[in-house]
């Protein structure tokens, strides 16, 4: 694997040093063996005569007015702890302000994670953000640092995933098409100018965040490393204007700030699950990973399968579940020392792309743009240019693990929390309509785009007046709900005793009111004929993947093709996966709301 690399990289003709990354020695410092009458041989590259003092890049001409730290490793960690600042107290606030500034809706009541827009934006509030985003790309365009090849693609890429998601999701067919076209089309033309001028990347994603829900969870990764390298070229162009210092290495700057925005995540979430016990290893050898594949195939993932198969794979997975959640903390954990070395690194990133391919086979959440920036992290970095390499070894690592504790500590980006014992028992409210000629269909989340991420999770909950003891997929973060759920029995007590002890009802009369007529005004638009899609029919397979894959259960699919729909019904279901028998039993299945949806809108 080593040679296939290196000989991508580079033609090896030096004998003297063959690696394509630079990994110092102990104590050797940086230096490396010089054949006489010639430079170092660089990172796999030809080695070269010797130039005249000054007349070669590797000579460096001292400079009465530099004002920078003479080291790379001080001159790393001044740029990045300056992205930080950035990131921190100016691009980060600013991106939130400007975006809430544009996005000012009410879905239904509010969405998970904030607001969509339910209406074309207001002049005032598009002006005063537009006035703050310009003035900030106006300094990237004059101060920022020029983006060279090489690991500055790996931002490009980022920002094209989010595009692509963002601009072929449907559209919310309950609303006025007309300003969601044009959203789009906005969208598109900053995105597109942002791909070509990095300065603009912040217009692109203000305008993605505010005007078409950016923010939810599967695309934080690529918006951070789209943000975060903003912010590095600003603190590049800093630097350079307060003095004359060499630049630091860019690549090494890069790599361990594009690697430590992706990597946090992992890290985070290792943390997140370390926590959740008595000692920081009891969610390995504890945790019952086998029933997330139980509880996502009653959610409704993978529901082709018969469920004598699925029970077969939940019952193999068992005995492993222990060796699973240690490879997945070893994963999580990986991205820690992924700077002392490349293979280290390489490990890291392409460990937590193999987790995400595992998570998404085995209970339908599909982070798929995770999948490929860490792919393209990974390729970067190992073809990376020769003249500006990648530096691994005991700086850059102390540099990463620093970035880390900041990140642990909540005091620069933010990553999700993703910690939770799972259970046998999971609760969810599902829809199904009828339609005209009598057929009943499941509409399921797929169909509830652009909102299939609420519509996959918690949308709904304010109908039920049960109390519910699990999050969405049946994870708990108390133990000792864990210990009475894994326990229980379909025909025993212990389930209503944990509603009692620990259960929250989430009913909210003007939240399901407000759900009710958004349910309503849907249908009733899809009946009138009204257009979901952005894409002609013919290229509607260019739709970006969704990230919550449960679209089967009891009921065949909705689609438009079936008919006009007459009345539309949610239902709150529980199952329980009874490990002894291998089966899902039913625990309740009861009506909550049934609505009759006219033929045509009256819109």
């Amino acid at each position: 694997m080593a040679s296939f690399l290196i000989a991508f990289h580079g033609e090896c003709t030096d004998s003297v040093e063959k690696r394509p990354w630079h990994v110092p020695r102990p104590n050797a410092g940086c230096q490396m063996p010089v054949r006489p009458d010639r430079t170092p041989a660089r990172h796999g590259g030809r080695s070269r005569a010797v130039q005249p003092a000054g007349a070669g890049r590797d000579t460096m001409v001292p400079d009465a007015r530099t004002a920078m730290p003479a080291s790379d490793a001080a001159r790393v960690a001044a740029e990045l702890a300056l992205t930080l600042a950035l990131y921190r107290w100016v691009v980060s606030p600013v991106t939130a302000w400007c975006a809430v500034r544009l996005g000012t809706g009410r879905y239904p009541a509010e969405a998970l994670n904030g607001a969509y827009p339910e209406g074309a934006f207001r002049p005032r509030k598009l002006l005063a953000a537009g006035a703050v985003v310009a003035v900030l790309s106006a300094v990237a365009a004059v101060c920022g640092g020029t983006a060279r090849a090489g690991l500055a693609w790996v931002p490009t890429v980022a920002l094209a995933l989010v595009l692509w998601k963002y601009l072929t999701l449907d559209y919310d067919a309950a609303l006025g098409i007309g300003w969601q076209r044009a959203d789009r089309l906005a969208v598109l033309v900053a995105g597109a100018a942002a791909l070509r001028w990095p300065c603009l990347a912040l217009v692109a994603v203000v305008l993605l965040c505010g005007r078409l829900g950016g923010w939810t969870h599967h695309s934080n990764v690529c918006i951070r490393m789209v943000k975060a390298a903003f912010c590095h070229s600003l603190a590049v162009g800093v630097t350079h204007a307060l003095g004359e210092a060499p630049a630091a290495p860019r690549n090494t700057a890069l790599a361990i700030l594009l690697g430590s925005v992706y990597l946090s995540h992992y890290v985070t979430a290792a943390w997140s699950k370390a926590k959740l016990g008595r000692f920081p290893w009891s969610w390995m050898l504890d945790n019952r990973t086998d029933l997330l594949v139980a509880t996502s195939y009653s959610w409704g993932w993978a529901r082709f399968v018969p469920a004598r198969t699925a029970s077969r794979v939940v019952r193999r997975l068992r005995p492993a579940a222990a060796l699973l959640n240690s490879a997945t903390m070893f994963i999580e954990l990986a991205g820690l020392l992924a700077f002392a070395h490349i293979w280290l690194f390489l490990f890291a990133v392409l460990g937590a792309v193999l987790f995400n391919c595992v998570v998404a086979l085995t209970s339908g959440l599909l982070f798929w743009e995770n999948i490929v920036i860490g792919v393209v992290l990974a390729t970067s970095s190992v073809f990376v240019s020769h003249g500006d390499p990648i530096h691994f070894g005991m700086w850059p690592w102390l540099l990463s693990v620093v970035l880390m504790a900041l990140v642990l500590a909540g005091w620069a980006w933010r990553p999700n929390i993703l910690g939770w014992w799972d259970t046998p028992l999971s609760a969810k409210v599902l829809w199904s309509v009828q339609t005209s000629d009598g057929e009943t269909y499941g509409l399921y989340n797929d169909f509830m785009s652009p909102h299939d991420r609420e519509y996959a999770r918690a949308a709904g909950n304010a109908l039920i007046r049960e109390p519910l003891v699990t999050f969405p997929l049946g994870g708990v973060e108390d133990s000792d709900i864990r210990d009475v759920l894994v326990g229980a029995r379909p025909c025993d007590e212990d389930i209503d005793q944990a509603k009692i002890l620990f259960g929250t009802t989430v009913r909210d009369e003007r939240r399901a009111e407000r759900h009710i007529d958004y349910i309503c005004k849907l249908l009733a638009a899809v009946n009138s004929g009204r257009p979901k899609s952005p894409l002609p029919r013919a290229l509607r397979w260019l739709k970006a993947p969704g990230g919550h894959l449960y679209y089967w259960g009891d009921l065949p699919r909705y689609r438009r093709s079936k008919g006009h729909i007459s009345r539309v019904e949610a239902w709150y279901r529980e199952e329980l996966y009874a490990s002894e028998q291998g089966e899902w039993i039913r625990l309740r299945d009861e009506l909550l709301v049934a609505v009759d949806i006219p033929a045509t809108s009256t819109n």
